[in-house]
């Protein structure tokens, strides 16, 4: 199998590679430091080497790699180590690649990680913390219960609070904009809204009783049924 020159900057040492043989390979072979997070599967960047002589002499970027640097050789000069296969003499520089640096870092790191203290807490805190926490499930249960079939039981002040579930109980029906609207006869008019309703039932009851008449309940239900 051929085997061609590779020139390590910036030390100047001069490897002999095989062609079907990784740059990252080599390095390790001769236990020459350089950072891997993958172990060569090319799902990490941390392997990038700069090619400075025999650009033409490299193998083309795999699918993995050109998704990881993109297909920016030309400018930036740089290949994933673990994916570089040499066909010729070539020179990189591995310079950014320094274990005390990469080692101080990483200390770095594991010394600023701050690890949440634990609460220990009382015998006493915790059965208070019981205590309150049975009080609240005991009283949501007793106002499940209160609600369930409301509507046939008797109204009473449990009752009253348990509406406070505000699921739209006790209110008015309210009209849509084309209730109540006669299309064949183009009859466009709305029921009379129920405070407006109330007061011309209070005013035709004083004009009845200013004159004298008698006034009666059924008097007014037409009103309930009349338009505006």
């Amino acid at each position: 199998m051929a085997k061609y020159k590779l020139t390590i900057k910036p030390t100047g040492v001069v490897y002999d590679i095989e062609e079907s043989k990784s740059v990252l390979e080599l390095l390790r072979e001769h236990e020459i430091y350089i950072k891997s997070s993958c172990g060569g599967h090319a799902t990490c960047t941390d392997c990038i080497v700069k090619v400075i002589g025999g650009e033409n002499n490299l193998s083309a970027s795999p699918f993995e790699e050109t998704k990881l640097l993109g297909n920016v050789f030309h400018i930036t000069k740089e290949r994933l180590a673990c994916q570089l296969r040499v066909t010729g003499d070539v020179t990189i520089d591995i310079t950014k690649h320094d274990r005390d640096r990469d080692e101080k870092k990483t200390a770095t790191k594991k010394n600023t990680k701050k690890s949440s203290p634990i609460k220990v807490r009382k015998e006493q805190e915790v059965t208070e913390i019981k205590t309150e926490r049975a009080a609240f499930r005991e009283e949501r249960g007793q106002q499940h219960e209160e609600w369930q079939k409301h509507w046939e039981k008797e109204p009473t002040m449990a009752s009253e609070k348990s509406k406070a579930k505000n699921l739209g109980g006790n209110k008015a029906p309210k009209y849509f904009n084309t209730d109540k609207i006669d299309y064949d006869k183009k009859d466009f008019s709305r029921p009379l809204p129920e405070k407006k309703r109330l007061e011309k039932e209070e005013k035709a009851k004083e004009a009845k009783e200013a004159k004298g008449e008698k006034v009666s309940g059924k008097d007014f239900g037409s009103f309930r049924d009349k338009k505006s």
